[in-house]
């Protein structure tokens, strides 16, 4: 079943309009901007697990990678992500993909 829909365009003619779901952002709850644009990780097992995190551009080129994160709260500054827009990011566990999710870097006032 798909939410797709059939319209008459006329009496002999029926059109196929496909459903295309509204895109919703959902922040991450490990990596997001906090009210001034820096770029927070949270980790509430970090002195127990190893993880590490790598941040690409909007085109998925890579940017940079922190390869162990040993505190459980950790403050990134935005002047590292070059301009305002927004980023990808992978957060490894262990050596596994725990998440892929984006964030974005506003603007300055």
């Amino acid at each position: 079943a798909t939410r797709d829909t059939m319209v008459f365009a006329a009496v002999d003619t029926v059109v196929l309009k496909p459903f295309v779901p509204v895109e919703v952002y959902r922040a991450s709850r490990f990596v997001y901007t906090e009210k001034f644009g820096n770029v927070m990780i949270t980790l509430p097992d970090a002195g127990k697990k190893k993880y590490s995190v790598q941040f690409f551009k909007e085109n998925r080129a890579p940017l940079f990678e922190i390869k162990d994160i040993h505190s459980s709260s950790l403050v990134i500054d935005k002047t590292n992500f070059i301009r305002s827009g927004w980023y990808w990011f992978e957060l490894y566990e262990e050596g596994k993909l725990k998440e892929r999710h984006k964030f974005f870097i506003p603007k300055d006032f």
